[in-house]
């Protein structure tokens, strides 16, 4: 169980790590945090219902659920508006959004549904990017 637990801290780091440095470099830190805050949440959560073992008394998925709450609050501190009207921070709060529930999905246990899921999110941050940079050569030459 030790082990497992230690597996599933390390691979929400470095999703957390992973993510962070592709939404934004200097809050990495806090993707790492909240990623392996919610491994250990979502561990808690579906292992004390197992020692309970009362279904009557609740479910699993409420200590997990909350999570998400508190990243949207979270994420709020994340979004403003700039001088000229224009929102900015939208991207880091929906990524660390994101990251809550890879953390989710790593700490119920199939760490490679985490993992896929990851390079799904790699491939469309990638993606996007080389997409914007051609919008935005695009539009300059003209």
């Amino acid at each position: 169980m030790l082990v497992l637990t230690l597996i599933k801290l390390a691979v929400g780091a470095a999703v957390g790590v992973i993510i962070g440095i592709l939404s934004n470099r200097s809050t990495t830190r806090v993707f790492v945090v909240v990623c392996m805050g919610t491994v250990l949440l979502t561990i808690i959560s579906t292992e004390f219902f197992k020692l309970v073992s009362y279904p009557w008394f609740g479910d699993p998925g409420r200590l997990s659920a909350q999570a998400i709450s508190a990243i949207g609050f979270i994420g709020t501190g994340l979004i403003w508006i700039t001088n000229k009207n224009q929102v900015e921070g939208l991207n880091v709060a929906a990524s660390l959004w994101l990251t809550a529930i890879l953390g989710m999905l790593i700490g119920v246990g199939p760490q490679t549904a985490g993992v896929i899921a990851l390079f799904v999110v790699i491939f469309f941050y990638i993606l996007l990017e080389l997409v914007i940079k051609w919008r935005e050569r695009r539009t300059s030459h003209r």
